[in-house]
């Protein structure tokens, strides 16, 4: 039975204890996972990048019920991310009634896409890049504030100016990448 105690442990680095938390919620990751998903690879995936996501923000938590809400809601927003992603690609599509080989083309060019914009955001600073990919990954302002031990408003301003060198960086693709463009 897992405790208050236990997430202490983890906290501190133990291995064992995080194996016993992970044994003790995968069960229920994975069915709340799967029945959005409907493929086990993508539910294990996905909860191995929660537990991932955990272990290095660990020291930031000390109690149960705080550990499986950041669980639970990051596999959700993991989750949503890959559902809007499979809903849009699909519709992208759909509606260019692409041959297979445009659809490669396709593939090819946003596999391009998503390098360009990872490398801008590795050329990032540290702390405004870790700020940059928790937001990406929908974590609100005030977690990733707790996560980083930082103040809301420096959350804000290190997004705010981490999107601006982005936007600078990455103006070449303003019509692809509208989302980075707008505010």
């Amino acid at each position: 039975m897992l405790d208050n105690l236990h997430i202490e442990r983890v906290a501190k680095g133990d291995r064992v204890a995080f194996k016993e938390l992970h044994e003790e919620l995968y069960q229920r990751m994975f069915y709340y996972v799967y029945k959005m998903l409907h493929d086990k690879e993508q539910t294990e995936d996905v909860i191995q990048e929660a537990f991932v996501l955990y272990w290095k923000n660990r020291v930031n938590f000390n109690n149960l019920l705080a550990v499986k809400t950041y669980l639970f809601t990051v596999v959700r927003n993991k989750v949503m991310v890959q559902l809007r992603d499979e809903a849009i690609h699909k519709r992208i599509l759909e509606a260019m009634e692409w041959d297979e080989y445009e659809v490669e083309d396709h593939l090819l060019v946003s596999a391009e896409i998503c390098g360009e914009v990872q490398q801008a955001v590795k050329g990032l600073p540290a702390q405004t890049r870790r700020v940059i990919e928790l937001s990406m990954e929908d974590m609100t302002v005030e977690k990733i504030a707790v996560a980083m031990q930082i103040s809301p408003n420096t959350v804000k301003t290190l997004k705010k100016a981490g999107y601006q060198v982005l936007r600078e960086k990455l103006k070449h693709l303003r019509v692809l990448l509208p989302f980075l463009f707008v505010g």
